[in-house]
């Protein structure tokens, strides 16, 4: 718990004093660290490792409501677990919790390259004490997974897992998971 504290204060630290020696303007990777489904991944999914309490709270506090059972069963796919739906003028997102705590959010617009840019900019940057192992997991078709498994020295800390829809028009472009160590 107090690696991941440790990894967090880190990539905040960078991030606030990236902030002040570049100007916003010119700071694309300010613009990734800000978009709306990464912070809807951070804030509930990494946030949210704690507990699925502090999941859930995370997750009213970003807006979410509690999903009807038909849309929590298109989240779960028949899992155990609890889901959630946000719809707002940034578009409209999923957030799934399974019983093995596993987190997903789930991206319904924008276009899958930014949102694969947007989760590579809050990996940790070289010289941080953290590192990270980028995979292909999976490609078929129009789908595409990788995963992101972060590492303090050689401990393993936790995996962030990315699959994106290429395909055009779809109505489920990206899914964001966490799994923690």
């Amino acid at each position: 718990m107090n690696r991941m504290k440790s990894y967090i204060i880190a990539i905040l630290l960078i991030t606030v004093a990236g902030c002040k020696s570049t100007p916003q303007q010119d700071d694309s990777g300010l613009a990734l660290r800000k978009s709306t489904p990464i912070q809807l991944f951070m804030g509930t999914c990494v946030v949210g490792r704690q507990s699925p309490s502090a999941l859930e709270d995370s997750a009213q506090r970003k807006g979410f409501k509690v999903a009807p059972k038909d849309i929590a069963q298109s989240y779960l796919q028949y899992n155990e677990g609890k889901a959630w739906y946000l719809t707002n003028n940034e578009g409209s997102f999923g957030l799934a919790l399974l019983k093995s705590n596993l987190c997903s959010v789930y991206i319904h617009q924008g276009n899958p390259a930014i949102i694969q840019a947007s989760m590579e900019s809050w990996l940790p940057p070289a010289g941080s004490g953290f590192t990270y192992k980028k995979e292909l997991i999976s490609q078929s078709g129009t789908l595409t997974t990788t995963s992101y498994t972060l590492y303090q020295g050689s401990n393993l800390l936790e995996k962030w897992l990315l699959t994106v829809n290429n395909a055009a028009p779809t109505n489920l472009v990206a899914i964001m998971s966490y799994q923690g160590a």
